[in-house]
């Protein structure tokens, strides 16, 4: 498969990562019950300065929440704009794709260690999916052209 079809299956997969994370983070009420409700009320109460700010846990975990699907939507653009970047422009895609390829196995790594299985399994098979697609860009060298070059060139010559 060439690697703009790997990296539009990355991209897909990240979607449904962004999709699956909104639905289980955008609610603020306790779903599991008293005891989380007494812990968000701890996040709540707990208040603090920083760099002239009264903030408190819970502003931070919620923060961190919306910092997440801001990444992931940015991870979905990047994809994507790369998959088009394959094909175009091979040699420049590489390092970025290897790059985000890097930064995505440590986000399975966390998602293992802090999270639950379903981060870490999609975003094991989003890496995966980058793999291929670097594996695929350093086997070609040659841009591809696009479908506008093919029929320009198919109308220059006849």
């Amino acid at each position: 498969m060439k690697p703009q079809i790997w990296l539009r299956i990355a991209a897909a997969l990240q979607a449904l990562g962004v999709v699956g994370h909104n639905l289980e983070t955008l609610s603020t009420k306790s779903t599991h019950g008293p005891q989380e409700q007494a812990v968000f009320d701890a996040m709540r109460g707990f208040q603090f300065e920083i760099m002239g700010a009264t903030r408190s846990t819970w502003d931070f975990y919620r923060g961190y929440q919306f910092l997440t699907t801001v990444r992931f939507v940015v991870i979905v653009a990047l994809l994507w704009m790369l998959s088009n970047m394959s094909r175009t422009a091979p040699r420049e895609a590489r390092p970025l794709v290897v790059a985000l390829m890097i930064a995505q196995l440590f986000n399975v790594l966390i998602g293992w260690e802090f999270f639950f299985a379903g981060p870490g399994v999609v975003g094991g098979v989003i890496a995966l999916c980058m793999a291929a697609a670097a594996i695929g860009l350093y086997g070609s060298d040659q841009p591809q052209p696009t479908t506008r070059e093919l029929v320009n060139a198919k109308s220059i010559h006849g």
